[in-house]
């Protein structure tokens, strides 16, 4: 199994998740199933969620499949992300192409570079 390690702990009007770890689909999938699962038991479905994780990048086509299947298993949640990828050198269009995704199947999810920008846009709408 993937080395894998999420912290998730509740803010003034939103969840903080800090992901540490494999860059494998694996981690995307384990770090987005306990995300939704702390949404649900906490009631609280904004989250901002720092991502840290090593290895070699992955491809569209596993970025695209990762980002759907967690997607389409939190559809209708209410679930609003802000997704930070402090690491310059994560490709720019895998993170467009999973802010895609999960906008088409109804998860408002914005990518950022820094954590002050996600919290500004995760607080911007009650």
């Amino acid at each position: 199994m993937d080395a894998y390690r999420i912290a998730i702990e509740p803010r003034e009007d939103y969840l903080y998740a800090e992901v540490n770890g494999t860059n494998t689909v694996e981690t995307i999938r384990r770090y987005s199933a306990d995300i939704r699962n702390a949404c649900i038991g906490s009631g609280v479905f904004k989250v901002l969620v720092v991502v840290r994780l090593n290895g070699a990048p992955l491809s569209m086509l596993d970025v695209y499949k990762a980002v759907a299947e967690a997607s389409d298993e939190s559809a209708g949640l209410g679930i609003r992300a802000a997704y930070v990828e402090p690491n310059p050198d994560r490709s720019q269009v895998n993170l467009q192409i999973g802010e895609s995704v999960a906008r088409t199947r109804g998860i408002p999810l914005q990518t950022f570079r820094d954590v002050a920008a996600a919290e500004a846009w995760l607080r911007s709408v009650p």
